[in-house]
């Protein structure tokens, strides 16, 4: 039986990047789930785990990941989806609990990694945008890399925002 709420595990993609979506370390759209490169593989696998769950619980309840998107950026999101919201929330802290326990099962501190996730200066496509182009001789490579980020974050809304987006874009 084959379920819109379910994760395509065949097709699943796992990727490491340098450069994020918005300031998260760990994030999941479409069939991808990804993790910040913070170049060791504990804190990779760690991140992976958390995402994976969070997702597959996220999908199975039948909430958007572009809805996830929107109350990781937009504070008055959880105000105008409640449920969603409090679900998310629990979702998110099961998927601690699970990262909390693989980190300590390798007999790391998790204050210690917790620190470490969430003190990391993460590098965003709209800012590596932005601080290329004020640059004398701007990096084209780096900016078409920085803008293939973007539009693959635009392309993760579902068919009705993407129109809104889309429509507001030709003004």
């Amino acid at each position: 039986m084959k379920s819109n709420r379910l994760l395509d595990l065949k097709n699943l993609k796992f990727e490491v990047r340098d450069v994020m979506r918005y300031d998260d370390v760990g994030d999941y759209f479409d069939n991808k789930i990804i993790a910040y490169d913070f170049k060791d593989d504990i804190i990779t696998n760690a991140i992976f785990l958390h995402e994976f769950i969070e997702y597959m619980l996220i999908k199975s309840s039948g909430i958007d990941a572009s809805l996830i998107d929107r109350f990781d950026t937009d504070d008055d999101a959880p105000e105008m989806h409640p449920r969603e919201y409090e679900l998310y929330e629990k979702f998110h802290d099961m998927s601690n609990r699970v990262e909390r326990q693989f980190i300590e099962n390798l007999g790391l501190n998790w204050d210690d990694y917790d620190k470490t996730i969430n003190t990391k200066k993460i590098k965003t496509a709209i800012k590596l945008i932005t601080e290329e182009l004020h640059k004398e001789h701007p990096d084209e490579v780096k900016i078409q890399h920085s803008r293939e980020v973007v539009r693959e974050s635009s392309n993760s809304l579902p068919n009705d925002e993407q129109k809104n987006k889309n429509s507001k874009n030709k003004v």
